[in-house]
């Protein structure tokens, strides 16, 4: 538990924040909470009285702006993931590159205190399903995955159809939000919330790193789109930047409702 209480790295990038915005970790959490097997959702709903899961999904970043949780940095380095050049992870590589504090990491902590929720209070489960819920929709993210080779930011501005902004932000949130609105993630849920049961297993085989692994695959060809400072992005930007970023929203929900089933069971 000492590791999810106190922050073990100083000097972590400052665009590990902030990925995907309302809409995008709201879908997620919409898209999982309709994907809950009964036992998980009646075992989740002891400690989240029935709130929407979707409620949880910004705390993690807005705990960061808080001026006490903040500088406790329980959650600081946990917005972003590495994998290597050839899309592969490992404790080791995490730990060599993000000194341990990135998604994946996380994830894996927190699942020990979930399936053992019952040794913890009440409180220290809900900062562990909060933080979850956040982290495996930054997991999927295109601004939040580094390569060993490769930042991946996107802090430098470009010109997304005639507005100044960084390519960060354009991930985060601008794509998406040109086809619904930031409160609209119940529609946006309903949109791409359409896998079917075959289609869940084949996206959710494996487990935390495994799924890492397989949006590195996604994200990485975005990598090679030619985009560098003060680009001018916007038609055929979208016609490749949003398909990838909505397929990340749909394999994030589904993981994330797999995670929860599986550490709530």
């Amino acid at each position: 538990m000492k590791r999810l209480l106190i922050a073990a790295v100083a000097l972590l990038a400052t665009l590990d924040v902030m990925a995907w915005g309302t809409l995008g970790h709201c879908t997620i959490a919409e898209i999982a909470e309709r994907n809950l097997t009964e036992k998980a959702k009646a075992n989740i709903e002891v400690y989240t009285k029935g709130n929407p899961l979707a409620s949880y999904a910004m705390w993690m970043d807005n705990v960061g702006k808080d001026p006490v949780l903040g500088r406790q940095g329980a959650t600081k380095g946990w917005h972003a993931s590495i994998v290597n050049e050839k899309c592969k992870t490992s404790q080791a590589i995490r730990d060599k590159y993000r000194g341990g504090r990135d998604s994946a990491t996380g994830l894996l902590e927190l699942q020990k205190v979930l399936s053992g929720r019952k040794n913890h209070t009440d409180s220290v489960v809900m900062f562990a399903l909060k933080s979850s819920i956040h982290m495996v929709g930054d997991m999927h993210c295109p601004s939040h995955l580094r390569y060993t080779d490769n930042k991946n930011g996107g802090g430098f501005k470009v010109n997304y159809r005639g507005k100044k902004i960084s390519l960060h932000s354009v991930w985060d949130y601008s794509v998406i939000q040109r086809r619904f609105k930031k409160s609209a993630w119940s529609a946006y849920a309903d949109c791409l919330n359409t896998y079917n049961k075959r289609q869940i297993k084949k996206v959710t085989k494996g487990w935390v790193e495994d799924w890492l692994e397989d949006a590195g695959r996604d994200i990485r060809p975005s990598l090679d789109w030619g985009i560098s400072k003060g680009s001018k992005l916007g038609g055929e930007f979208d016609k490749k930047a949003l398909p990838l970023a909505e397929l990340e929203l749909q394999k994030a929900g589904y993981r994330l409702a797999k995670y929860l089933n599986i550490v709530f069971k």
